[in-house]
């Protein structure tokens, strides 16, 4: 029995120093997102290109920032190319346009509303929420040349 006993409160003090020590390593990674250099590139805007919601729409023209609608599959080889592009350009997009990845598949509310009929349809809608452009396919840079 006090084998058993010692096994006991010595596998208690193990673990309890497992999480002491991983909890330092966890805390410690929460620091590397933070830099003293303010001249260091910012990799994205969080709002300029994030998934669709009614909300997030309501929140970008709440700030007055004109909205795209991209309406895309993870199946559309142009829909991913466009979204691996808006992710690694993201810097070249204006600062104050907010870019909604719409679920083609199955947001079915939002291509009745907007009438969406094709995935890569991208439609731009200004900080009122009015449609002023709206175009199929295309890479970034046909994106940049179509904004308005």
């Amino acid at each position: 029995m006090k084998f058993f006993n010692v096994f006991i409160i010595a596998s208690i003090a193990i673990i309890a120093i497992g999480f002491i020590f991983l909890k330092g390593v966890f805390n410690t990674s929460s620091n590397i997102a933070k830099t003293e250099d303010s001249n260091a590139p910012v990799l994205m805007d969080l709002m300029n290109y994030i998934d669709y919601s009614e909300q997030n729409q309501l929140n970008a023209q709440k700030i007055g920032r004109p909205v795209l609608f991209f309406a895309a599959t993870l199946w559309c080889q142009t829909c991913t190319q466009l979204d691996k592009e808006i992710k690694e350009r993201a810097g070249s997009l204006p600062s104050d346009v907010t870019i909604l990845k719409v679920d083609y598949d199955n947001d079915r509310e939002m291509k009745r509303t907007w009438g969406v009929t094709t995935q890569h349809t991208l439609i731009q809608l200004n900080s009122n929420g009015s449609e002023v452009n709206r175009w199929i396919g295309g890479n970034f840079d046909a994106l940049l040349q179509n904004l308005r």
